[in-house]
């Protein structure tokens, strides 16, 4: 006899929803330790150049590529924290086991070939679960709170992840100027392994919710054709991929920017990061509210919008310029409205546009086909890199780095997207998922 399974009371509810922002914030503080400036100094370190940084820290998005076959095992499972919880313990344990590849005896090819091994494994990993995890989270919500949850659940994952990332991001230049870089990372990634433990416990404290599920396994055709057989689903489709390439074509620069051709140190990088959080912690609770009035669609525009103008401003700010520290403030302060709005709204943005039935198909199959796109992207202006890297750009008597031309060009496709969620998607009705 099958043991009988109490559905959890409001008081549970409430209690997932609390841990869903512990476990938010520690997976938050773990990617930030270890991405962007984080992972393209440990790099450095080892001895990548710009144009491997690229191809490393663009990785996660060819992970996605999972997500095609994921449906397959998760749309059958009712309950599937316990599959989620793998998957994210194996992500992050992985993430805090870089630290060891620079004490290995190997050459500095072998090392980083083993560090994006690594990397690519960590996020197949937590890319195979990820839409369940989506799903997981939504049932803890009702959809008349929402917009004011999320929001709210952003505004604390950001603010913790700043204080942790600005903590860190002194140790590592205290001991940088020490000559005790290693030393530095240490502690770093120390600290990604205590965050871990507390991630992996927070899964283990929720208390599902049974999800709607398929008695029988999905079949791999479905796959490649059920999402296209849903017009709505295929303007989402769309929109995602212009999404994926105009946030990747460049996205893997912008911390080997600061690093590589600005020379900031941590301290200034973080500073920066803490004033784009102290934007994004306030703009979070605005798109909160804004959503539950006006709708994921138009929520999705404008935040789009805005994160265009930050990654003008980014092509606008080179090293001598006489008011770069400015524009960079700008930026970061832009980036921080526009991605309180996106984060939110594109999570919520896909139980819009995709049916309940079967839902992890259309979810698994947006990521990893517009993953896969991205990534080409990512590997597009890794190349551009590569081959631009100490040659300047003139344009109209005008001189430029390769990744400014990466920023405007990132730039120019988030207005594009943004204009194709206004004649296509913006009508929708956020109520109807």
């Amino acid at each position: 006899m099958k043991p009988s399974y109490a559905m959890p009371s409001e008081k549970d509810m409430e209690r997932n929803r609390l841990l869903c922002i512990v476990e938010g914030a520690s997976a938050r503080i773990i990617f930030n330790l270890t991405s962007g400036a984080f992972l393209v100094g440990l790099l450095k370190y080892i001895g990548a150049s710009d144009t491997v940084c690229g191809y490393i820290v663009a990785i996660p998005v060819l992970a996605a590529v999972i997500q095609f076959l994921s449906p397959i095992i998760l749309e059958s499972l009712k309950f599937r924290k316990n599959i989620i919880t793998l998957g994210c313990l194996i992500h992050r344990f992985l993430l805090a086991s870089l630290i060891i590849i620079p004490f290995l005896p190997f050459s500095v090819n072998l090392k980083l070939w083993l560090a994006a091994a690594m990397f690519f494994l960590s996020y197949v990993s937590v890319s195979f679960v990820n839409p369940a995890v989506s799903n997981m989270y939504v049932s803890f919500v009702p959809q008349n709170i929402r917009g004011k949850y999320f929001g709210t659940r952003e505004s604390y994952l950001l603010f913790s992840a700043t204080i942790v990332s600005l903590i860190l991001g002194k140790v590592l230049d205290v001991f940088e100027e020490q000559g005790n870089d290693i030393i530095g990372y240490l502690i770093v990634y120390g600290v990604v392994f205590v965050f871990a433990i507390i991630n992996t416990l927070s899964f283990y404290k929720m208390k599902e919710v049974p999800l709607v599920h398929t008695k029988e396994r999905i079949k791999i055709s479905e796959i490649f054709t059920l999402p296209f057989k849903n017009k709505t689903f295929v303007n989402f489709f769309i929109m995602s991929v212009i999404w994926n390439i105009a946030i990747q074509i460049g996205g893997a620069f912008f911390s080997v920017y600061l690093v590589s051709d600005l020379n900031m140190n941590y301290t200034t990088i973080t500073l920066l990061g803490m004033g784009n959080s102290l934007v994004y912690v306030i703009a979070a609770r605005f798109w909160g509210r804004f959503a539950d009035k006006r709708g994921w669609p138009v929520t999705t525009l404008l935040s789009m919008g805005i994160l265009g103008i930050c990654h003008t401003l980014w092509f606008l700010s080179f090293q001598g310029s006489p008011v770069l520290i400015v524009l960079l403030t700008l930026a970061h302060f832009a980036g921080g409205a526009a991605w309180s709005g996106v984060n939110v709204a594109l999570f919520n943005l896909q139980f819009v546009f995709t049916p309940d039935e079967k839902r992890t198909v259309y979810i698994g199959f947006s990521a990893a086909a517009s993953g896969i796109i991205g990534y080409l992207a990512a590997i597009l202006g890794s190349q551009l890199v590569g081959l631009f890297e100490g040659s300047p750009i003139t344009v109209f008597s005008l001189t430029f780095n390769i990744k400014q031309i990466l920023f405007l060009c990132s730039a120019l496709l988030l207005f594009i997207c943004a204009g194709y969620i206004f004649l296509f998607m913006r009508k929708k009705n956020s109520n109807e998922d």
